[in-house]
């Protein structure tokens, strides 16, 4: 007797086991393409913050004029860096991309001061971006405000269009385990439709049977949870040594939000499953269980 209540007990180890070996895998890949999430929008921003503007300023402004123009734009709600190119920087900078001392060559220096503007990502649209221009037009002594526009254009139409579709993969990825999850527990509850029923016969209420059985389903979706954690984490650590500067895109407060959610989600997915599940039997009857 004791031998096969020994086997029992073990068979539902394994079974437990593997329930949360289960969540953990389907939580790691829903956690996986977080991560991809995360790390394009971290891209995506990048790419906009690197989008720069040059504010060309008028051959005869005074250093004290730019120097106050400058300051405005670097203060201001929307510059991510504004840099200051004197006439003697710019001519370096074209003579070192030509090859060729053209100054000496024409006689004279005809570039012009400039302000090297790059933008917060959030401010990298065409219809911000003409009122920023406007607005640092204003300045007499600004001659011009120069940028692509159609590269401005292209980056927002492919950030769009790639958002929208990790956002559909996304939500496909959270009905796949939604069903996966909850397959899982409906498993681990059909080898205990007996005990359920035959509780329920002796009298027991319903919330009684289920308690148990929900409880048990919230710590395999917490521990399905952390271990997705832990292998996410390792994946994350490992992944620079794969993929060189791949760091340079971790957002720390954005994973740990996606850790604690993808806790929370093995746990809600895995109680509501599981009383579901329990519920179902309970309605059930008898010869229905065979």
């Amino acid at each position: 007797m004791e031998a096969q209540e020994g086997k029992i007990q073990k068979r539902r180890k394994v079974s437990y086991l593997a329930s949360i070996i289960s969540i953990a895998l389907v939580l790691f890949m829903m956690g996986l393409f977080g991560v991809i999430l995360i790390n394009g929008k971290t891209l995506s921003n990048h790419i906009r913050e690197n989008f720069q503007l040059t504010v060309f300023f008028n051959s005869n402004t005074s250093e004290a004029d730019i120097a106050r123009v400058h300051k405005q734009i670097e203060t201001s709600e929307y510059a991510k860096q504004a840099t200051y190119v004197s006439k003697d920087e710019a001519a370096k900078q074209f003579t070192k991309e030509i090859g060729q001392d053209f100054v000496s060559f024409i006689g004279f220096n005809p570039l012009l001061p400039s302000v090297e503007l790059f933008l917060k990502s959030k401010y990298a649209n065409t219809e911000k971006l003409k009122a920023i221009e406007a607005e640092i037009k204003k300045n007499k002594e600004v001659q011009d405000v120069i940028y692509q526009k159609s590269i401005l254009e292209e980056i927002n139409e492919n950030t769009k269009t790639i958002g929208s579709i990790l956002i559909s993969i996304s939500i496909l990825f959270l009905l796949i385990a939604v069903t996966l999850i909850n397959n899982t527990i409906r498993l681990n509850l059909y080898a205990r439709r007996f005990l359920i029923k035959s509780m329920q016969m002796v009298g027991a209420t319903h919330g009684f049977i289920i308690k148990p059985f929900v409880i048990k389903s919230l710590l395999h979706g917490l521990y399905g949870g952390i271990i997705a954690c832990l292998l996410l984490s390792g994946l994350l650590y490992a992944l620079p040594f794969w993929i060189d500067q791949i760091n340079l895109l971790y957002n720390t407060t954005q994973f740990a939000i996606l850790f604690v959610v993808i806790i929370i989600a093995g746990i809600i997915i895995s109680m509501i499953s599981s009383l579901i599940s329990t519920n179902h039997y309970l309605k059930l009857k008898i010869d229905d269980l065979y």
